[in-house]
């Protein structure tokens, strides 16, 4: 049940408590005032002297004052002590300015006192976040431009472009976290190799699915079609928002089985860059990662940097490759010199002899003369396939010389070479042109240099057949057959490896060899280009 108050308690809380200070000093005058006036009507009779009432009514009023300015006082003290304390660099957040309702003066002083406080403290914790903003972003560019000289100091001490490669992915990994980091390139940078895989480095989420080296490999025709664009345009690409289906996971297997995909079957974003260097694109890096919206502004800019430094240093180590390969030339060239002018003088000159003595010597009936002329016969031939091996080695000290010559004049060469190396009788049919590239007249020799070494070592034939017919630049037949021992193709023998070499070759240039020998029964090998045909 509910109290009753004194009706001056109830006025002082409702009308004059959460009045200003002089409002309230006022309040209390008049009611002190009021309360002597009803006090001298009440006693209506009674005769009170004038000053007695006005001594009266001044202490009532003074005391009403000081009461009030106590109060006032008491609320300042409390707000003040409250200010002190927020002062201190241990006050804790939770502190809060109490607001006071002693006046009204007192209760907006307060409240915009802890309003202020309160903004304050925002500000504060604003300020602090952006500091540790900037100091992150201070480590971060610290930590990135570290990373740069490193990088710059480790590639500048490598000359090899896939020691080049591993520097340049490493310094990514010290900066970025992937799951796959890859650079790929054309084949000895040359403009117009086949794109392979130069170098890569996994994450954890790439590296399991990974069961075998893949450095050389080349790209899914996908992949090789974004190389190209990215090494045309010159430019960037950025793909935040990978999206993987099951039909595209199946169509890449069953269409285009390159092991080189599986770097980035968990990318959910990558980011691939030219490696440029003026207006030469020397490879494109590319990063990959599994969580989307990846590459923001500064990842962009760490990778651009990177690829920078690369790109310079594989410019580097190819003028360096370059300048070992016109070194190694020249000297070549210079052992070519002295070998013709030395070496190949002396057998040529070594063979007009034999032969001016054999043919001194022929027809005559002594049976110790004939004896002579069969030696010089021998010495004759002798010297001949020494001269023939002779131009063949000057010919592989100028790999120029070599590159220029048809086909049917490397052949002839190596013939007349192996001729000088035993009683063998040669039958050959060669086409003196060919207009084949380069390339493919390359491998061609190599197989017939592999293959009448095989004849020469191995096969103690006494007679060979050697064909070369061409029917146009895309359609020609080399075969070789010799009547010597023969073995079984299907025994492999450790450490031989001529007839897997011949094979790669002949892929190398889209040539189809086939080998057709048995114990006894001698070996024919021939290399097909384009359609068969019949060569007889």
């Amino acid at each position: 049940m509910r109290t009753r108050q004194p009706l001056l308690l109830l006025i002082w809380r409702r009308l004059i408590r959460r009045r200003s200070l002089a409002s309230q000093v006022g309040a209390v005058g008049m009611l002190v005032g009021a309360g002597i006036a009803s006090l001298a009507w009440w006693h209506g009779g009674l005769t009170v002297p004038i000053w007695l009432a006005m001594g009266l009514t001044g202490v009532l009023s003074a005391l009403a004052g000081a009461g009030v300015a106590h109060r006032a006082m008491l609320a300042q003290r409390r707000i003040m002590h409250v200010a002190q304390t927020l002062r201190s660099p241990l006050a804790s957040d939770g502190l809060d300015v109490p607001l006071v309702d002693a006046s009204a003066d007192a209760l907006q002083l307060s409240a915009a006192l802890r309003r202020m406080v309160m903004a304050m403290r925002k500000r504060r914790k604003q300020l602090e976040a952006l500091n540790d903003m900037l100091t992150n972003r201070l480590q971060a560019r610290t930590h990135e431009l570290s990373t740069l000289q490193d990088l710059s100091i480790g590639l500048a001490s490598q000359t090899d472009v896939r020691s080049l490669v591993d520097e340049a992915l490493l310094a990514l990994e010290r900066t970025l976290s992937y799951s796959s980091a890859s650079l790929w390139a054309r084949e000895q940078l040359a403009e117009q190799g086949r794109v392979v895989l130069m170098g890569y480095r996994t994450g954890s989420a790439t590296e399991g699915a990974l069961t075998k080296d893949l450095t050389g490999m080349r790209l899914s025709r996908s992949n090789l079609s974004q190389y190209e664009h990215i090494e045309s345009k010159r430019q960037p690409v950025i793909d935040n928002n990978v999206q993987h289906s099951f039909w595209s996971w199946l169509m890449d297997r069953v269409i285009d089985d390159a092991r080189t995909s599986a770097l980035y079957r968990h990318s959910r974003s990558w980011m691939a860059l030219p490696l440029q260097f003026r207006d030469d694109v020397l490879g494109v890096i590319r990063v990959d990662h599994q969580d989307p919206d990846y590459f923001d502004e500064a990842r962009m800019r760490l990778l651009t940097a990177v690829g920078s430094q690369t790109a310079l240093a594989m410019r580097h180590a190819k003028l360096a490759e370059q300048s070992r390969e016109l070194a190694v030339m020249a000297e070549r060239n210079r052992i070519a010199r002295d070998l013709h002018d030395a070496v190949s003088q002396t057998l040529f000159a070594a063979n007009v002899m034999a032969g001016t003595l054999f043919k001194a010597l022929q027809g005559q009936a002594d049976p110790q003369v004939q004896a002579q002329a069969a030696k010089a016969q021998s010495l004759e031939r002798l010297t001949q396939g020494a001269l023939a091996e002779m131009r063949l080695l000057m010919l592989e000290l100028r790999p120029d010389a070599l590159q220029r010559m048809s086909l049917g004049e490397l052949l002839k060469q190596a013939v007349d070479a192996l001729l000088g190396r035993g009683d063998i009788r040669i039958t050959a049919r060669i086409a003196p042109r060919d207009g084949l590239s380069e390339a493919t007249r390359m491998q061609l020799y190599r197989i017939t240099q592999e293959a009448l070494s095989n004849v020469a070592r191995h096969s103690g034939a006494s007679e060979l057949v050697v064909r070369w017919v061409v029917r146009g630049p895309d359609q020609a037949l080399l075969c070789i057959h010799d009547n010597g021992c023969g073995f079984d193709p299907a025994v492999t023998k450790a450490g031989h490896f001529g007839l897997e070499n011949m094979q790669s070759r002949a892929r190398e240039i889209g040539a189809e060899l086939t080998l057709d020998s048995a114990p006894g029964q001698g070996t024919a090998l021939c290399v097909q280009i384009g359609e068969p045909f019949d060569a007889n």
